[in-house]
This record gives C-alpha cells, structure tokens and sequence, in this order.
C-alpha cells in the first residue's frame, strides 16, 4: 500500500496529511488532479459496463442485478458481523 501511495504522490495525485485525532496515523487525500483523474476512470468505468451490459436481454440484466445486489447485501451483514466481533472484542481486552 505504502508503494501504491508514494507513486500517487509523486505524480501529484495524492498528499499525506496527519490525522487529527490519531498522531500515528496519516490520512490519504486525492489531489484536484487526483480527484479529476479518479472522476474520469469512473466516466469510462460506467461506459464500458453499459457498453457490457448492451449485450444481455433485459431479462439477464434483471437478474444480474438482483444477483449483485444480494451479493451486496450479504456482503454489508459480514461487514457487519465482523465490525460487532471485533468491537466486542475489543470492549471485553480493556475490561
């Protein structure tokens, strides 16, 4: 990661700032060239998948997206599962 974040920075597409409430950490922001960049990468994201996407039948896009969006909301319940593990865990290591 840190490798990924050094060549970001020194295309000028990302800086290093301090956190402001952990002095250990530092937070990554996009440059306004990183942010116009980013945005781009999206537009033509979104372009190719429609571009995909022309070739199924609106019923294969139908069920495509219901396929997704249940992998997406079992996804958000592991997420979250995982997030009251390791809260709880956390809670019970400073009692």
């Amino acid at each position: 990661m840190t490798a990924a974040v050094d060549r970001l920075e020194k295309l000028g597409l990302s800086v290093r700032k301090a956190s402001p409430t952990d002095r250990r950490a530092r937070v990554v922001e996009l440059t306004p060239q990183g942010k116009r960049l980013a945005a781009s990468c999206f537009e033509q994201h979104a372009k190719d998948l429609a571009a995909l996407m022309s070739g199924l039948s609106e019923k294969e896009m139908e069920q495509l997206y219901g396929s997704v969006k249940k992998l997406g909301l079992l996804a958000a319940e592991k997420l979250e599962e995982q997030e009251t593990t390791f809260t709880s865990s956390k809670e019970r290591a400073t009692k």
